[in-house]
């Protein structure tokens, strides 16, 4: 059992928080997407602004294993899961499994009865397993590129 130890996100983990999220987009997400929309996503790792945005407003969670950033969620003030992450080398170790627990009791504490969230062509059986129903498909132009991603929800009860 790996021990995990769980953080609020500061500024002082920028760093690693977007080598994380680029790192896990070039190595994850390479079954579904293309070389050039990988290499146009994982671009968003240098909108430092925007990450110190989510550090500062978003319910922002890390976990840890013997200090290394192995998994990342953020939820908004809107109960949107703004993001969800995991090392490439740590999936299936049911990181992300207890990172979105964690993320919908947060939404529901905050008084929401639906969270939601726009999740990858990659992440979309994991959000379907536990329990999301698919909203609509989506293109998305990110840096010139369009993307397909998915707009799911889930009631919270």
């Amino acid at each position: 059992m790996l021990n995990k130890e769980y953080s609020f996100a500061t500024t002082n983990d920028l760093q690693e928080i977007t080598n994380l999220f680029k790192n896990t987009i070039q190595n994850v997400a390479l079954k579904d997407y293309s070389a050039q929309e990988i290499t146009s996503w994982s671009e968003g790792a240098k909108n430092t602004d925007n990450w110190l945005k989510r550090i500062d407003t978003h319910y922002f969670l890390l976990v840890k294993i013997e200090d290394v950033l192995v998994g990342m969620g953020s939820l908004d003030s809107n109960g949107y899961l703004d993001v969800i992450y995991v090392h490439h080398d740590y999936q299936g170790h049911g990181i992300a499994s207890d990172l979105l627990r964690r993320m919908e009791e947060k939404a529901k504490s905050d008084g929401h009865r639906f969270i939601t969230s726009d999740v990858s062509i990659t992440a979309k059986p994991f959000f379907l397993h536990k329990g999301y129903t698919l909203v609509k498909p989506q293109l998305v132009l990110c840096r010139g590129v369009v993307l397909r991603n998915y707009h799911v929800q889930k009631q919270l009860v």
